[in-house]
């Protein structure tokens, strides 16, 4: 009499779908470039898509800037993701610098609640690690791309600005503006042209110095919608300083101002010049509500 031994039931091994492990790597991936995302997100208009059209559009009258002959259409447009790697990679890392301060991270908790670190997406130190990682990041795609000198101006007065109390003084904060505003321009053009802003008769960097003077003049029209959390926090600015009329007068000077100065440095009719007169006088308006207005205008 013989038993048949039955051989042991194998049970089939669930294999994991390949999609299945890369699903938490995709999340932190999505996670982390959106961080990255939202510190930049309120300068994307005015710093990076400013200075994309200033560089392209200058671009185009390269020669009577002292910067070489025009680039052709097909040039100009293999330029454009150059552009934007440079315009992203210094505000980056100005931003990271900007926001990781206590005194920073405290006033975003109450009007910029979803910045990366009030919602403590980041921490203070892991900013800071990211922040000395990226400027070797920067310096290269300064050195590969163009723009090296606009790089390494916006690098010093970030310094100033954010380390070296720049910023606790009303008026050496608008001229560190001004400064670090004409580097966003400066880099982008470079890189449109390929050739320095100090090139030939340094017409450019004329240029740059008017629009510096400019935003020097007119770059606190974005505190006068913030006076009251301003004056919370402690934050000294033109308009607390000086009261609302002697802010605004000295905005509607400097559009009036280095406007016409524009207009003779590149030989222009008072007809275009005259312009300028009407937008200065829409911002001496004193009420409050037009605040946002006068900001936009600028």
């Amino acid at each position: 009499m013989s038993f048949a031994t039955s051989a042991p039931r194998s049970h089939p091994v669930e294999m994991e779908h390949p999609t299945g492990a890369l699903k938490p790597l995709i999340h932190r991936l999505g996670y982390h470039t959106y961080t990255i995302y939202l510190f930049s997100r309120d300068n994307i208009k005015d710093i990076i898509c400013t200075g994309f059209l200033f560089g392209t559009v200058n671009a185009s009258i390269a020669q009577k800037l002292s910067m070489g002959s025009p680039p052709s259409f097909w040039q100009k447009f293999a330029s454009f993701p150059k552009i934007v790697l440079w315009s992203w990679s210094n505000l980056f890392l100005f931003n990271l610098r900007n926001q990781r301060h206590p005194r920073a991270i405290a006033e975003d908790a109450l009007n910029k609640p979803w910045r990366p670190l009030p919602a403590a997406r980041i921490s203070p130190e892991q900013t800071t690690i990211v922040m000395y990682m990226m400027y070797p990041v920067v310096l290269l795609v300064a050195l590969c791309v163009g723009g090296l000198v606009p790089c390494l101006l916006e690098a010093l007065f970030c310094l100033w600005y954010n380390e070296w109390c720049g910023a606790s003084d009303p008026f050496l904060k608008n001229l560190l503006n001004g400064l670090g505003f004409a580097c966003f321009l400066a880099g982008p053009l470079e890189v449109a042209t390929g050739h320095s802003i100090f090139s030939g008769g340094c017409t450019a960097a004329i240029w740059l110095g008017i629009l510096t003077g400019c935003i020097t003049t007119t770059s606190h029209t974005q505190d006068f919608r913030d006076k009251e959390g301003d004056k919370f926090i402690g934050r000294d600015t033109v308009p607390l300083a000086l009261g609302d009329y002697y802010a605004r007068m000295i905005v509607a000077l400097g559009v009036v101002g280095w406007t016409s100065v524009a207009g003779w440095y590149w030989r222009a009719g008072w007809s275009e010049v005259a312009m300028s007169w009407v937008v200065g006088g829409c911002v001496t308006n004193p009420h409050p509500k037009e605040s946002e207005d006068t900001y936009l205008l600028r």
